[in-house]
């Protein structure tokens, strides 16, 4: 663990781990802490080793990371009623607030009208959180 960095506490499951939706050796999968109205189900692909940047991680593990995001995309749309979703990452983002490699990946769905960044800047509330995060754990299962 690097520091106070709150993924790899979430990774080594030593915080969170109730909004931990799916787990690997090496990668996990948590409900992100903004939630859209008009898009719930955002969850962020993790590995749980410290790493910054996806140009920066070692090919196997990267491989895995990406190979989770398409479980999640698959899982998507029965654990939220989906009709698709976006993938995006972040790479020394000038706003970025937490530097520990995360993918996003958000359901979409018919007239969501998704804006990027998040304009909401409250956190969803935690019990919401759980919630996505045991549908997206039941639809993965």
């Amino acid at each position: 663990m690097t520091g106070d960095c709150p993924f790899c506490a979430m990774g080594s499951g030593e915080a969170d781990a109730d909004l931990v939706a799916f787990r690997t050796d090496r990668v996990f999968v948590s409900v992100a802490k903004k939630q859209r109205p008009a898009n719930p189900g955002h969850v962020l692909v993790c590995p749980m080793a410290h790493a910054t940047t996806l140009y920066t991680v070692e090919p196997a593990l990267l491989m895995e990371v990406v190979s989770v995001v398409a479980q999640v995309t698959r899982a998507a749309p029965s654990a939220f009623g989906a009709v698709g979703t976006t993938v995006l990452n972040n790479n020394d983002a000038p706003d970025q607030v937490i530097s520990h490699l995360h993918v996003h990946v958000i359901p979409r769905f018919c007239g969501d009208n998704l804006v990027i960044p998040n304009p909401d800047k409250a956190a969803a509330p935690r019990d919401l959180r759980v919630e996505l995060a045991a549908k997206l754990r039941y639809a993965m299962s």
